[in-house]
């Protein structure tokens, strides 16, 4: 076996071992609600297990657009669920969710399914007449 695929191997096993269980689940919306919605309140529960960390932060990613948006900051892991508002996220169907260190939100603990966010989808053309009057 040649040196970088053993090398690739081990760094492989390692990432693997070092991961934690944390499992989040999809949010679910706010009562007397059947879907989530822009600026409406959701629940977000995860499942834990031994050696996960202690305190985690919940963002919300649009894996089309990249962009990211705070649901919960600094939440214990004991606590199970925390619930929060869907501030500014737009309508759309590309949002999951991750559990990240609250010091440093590259590290990430666990990813959620996929779910849709109903509201107005932002275009173009909307952000751009948005930037025109404001400036």
């Amino acid at each position: 076996m040649q040196s970088s695929v053993k090398l690739s191997l081990v760094f492989l096993l390692a990432s693997l071992l070092s991961a934690t269980a944390l499992k989040l689940h999809v949010p679910t919306p706010e009562p007397g609600s059947k879907h989530l919605k822009t600026n409406g309140t959701a629940l977000v529960s995860w499942t834990v297990e031994k050696g996960d960390p202690e305190f985690v932060s919940i963002e919300i990613q649009n894996n089309v657009t990249l962009d990211s948006f705070e649901f919960s900051r600094n939440v214990s892991t004991a606590h199970g669920c925390v619930s929060g508002k869907l501030d500014g996220v737009p309508g759309g169907k590309t949002f999951f969710l991750q559990a990240v260190s609250p010091s440093n939100v590259t590290k990430v603990f666990a990813t959620s399914h996929k779910f849709t966010v109903a509201g107005k989808v932002p275009s173009i053309t909307t952000a751009a007449k948005e930037q025109a009057t404001a400036a």
